[in-house]
């Protein structure tokens, strides 16, 4: 089981998933098998069932309540991957996964207005909170990119900013405009001294991680009194705003990184809904 999972995580790897599900995919399904006490060529539609159910009852050690519906959304995904990777290996014969998923993600894009994006702004009282908005909103970057940023990646003359290795292993490129030009310019100053390369650091100077961002952000909302969004949101709200602005989708599925023009497509639906 243990070389099985261990060849899982060298596939992610290999087809350049994220590290978050690199690191977590694997655990994902060392929960699920020891919670099925089964090898994977016995495990029926059945114990998957059983488990989405436990899931679901399941409470969350940090406060009490149910576990989020994405969380369940990943565990699922993982098990799926792992049979779906164990057929095509021919490792198992038919894949016991037959649950419908549907990604509680793309059921709403929440999309912050102009004005509240303004707020936050004003609310931000460290250089770190207005880098993660520069970057998460201004550039639309994904908190996995806005973590692997490196100071190098931001080209002040040009004014340009290099994803060096976005979702599937895009590289993309983004110009960023006079306002981000300058504060970029001020931080990476504050920084000249330093020995980390990571554009975002942590306060032992190492390369922030994710979930430090999303505390910061986190801290951020409460000040500016902003409910239920995300550090992804951010994302959502500059491909909208951008839209609204008259950018075309094809300049927005650039600036997103985007493989698929359809993937894009869901903004102009929120952009429509919007105007109505």
């Amino acid at each position: 089981m243990e070389e099985e999972i261990y060849a899982f995580r060298k596939e992610l790897q290999t087809l350049g998933y994220c590290q978050n599900i690199i690191s977590n995919y694997p655990k994902y399904i060392s929960h699920f098998l020891v919670f099925a006490q089964q090898t994977a060529p016995k495990i029926n539609d059945s114990h998957i069932k059983s488990y989405q159910k436990y899931l679901q009852q399941k409470p969350n050690k940090t406060n009490g309540k149910k576990l989020s519906e994405s969380y369940v959304h990943s565990q699922l995904l993982a098990i799926k991957m792992y049979f779906e990777y164990l057929e095509r290996i021919h490792k198992i014969k038919r894949n016991p996964f037959v649950l419908k998923l549907k990604n509680p993600r793309n059921e709403e894009k929440k999309v912050l207005t102009q004005q509240q994006v303004k707020i936050l702004y004003q609310h931000c009282r460290t250089r770190e909170e207005k880098m993660i908005l520069h970057l998460c909103y201004g550039c639309g970057l994904r908190r996995s990119e806005a973590v692997n940023l490196n100071k190098s990646d931001i080209d002040i003359e040009k004014k340009l900013l290099f994803v060096r290795q976005g979702k599937g292993k895009k590289r993309r490129v983004i110009p960023i405009n006079e306002t981000l030009t300058a504060d970029f310019k001020l931080f990476l100053q504050n920084k000249i001294n330093t020995v980390e390369i990571a554009f975002l650091t942590n306060k032992q100077n190492g390369r922030m991680s994710g979930n430090t961002m999303h505390l910061i952000f986190k801290t951020l909302l409460k000040k500016a009194k902003i409910k239920d969004v995300s550090l992804h949101h951010l994302r959502h709200s500059i491909a909208t705003h951008l839209l609204e602005n008259d950018m075309s989708i094809e300049m927005v599925r650039d600036f997103l990184g985007h493989s698929q023009l359809s993937t894009t497509q869901i903004y102009t639906k929120i952009n429509s809904l919007k105007m109505k």
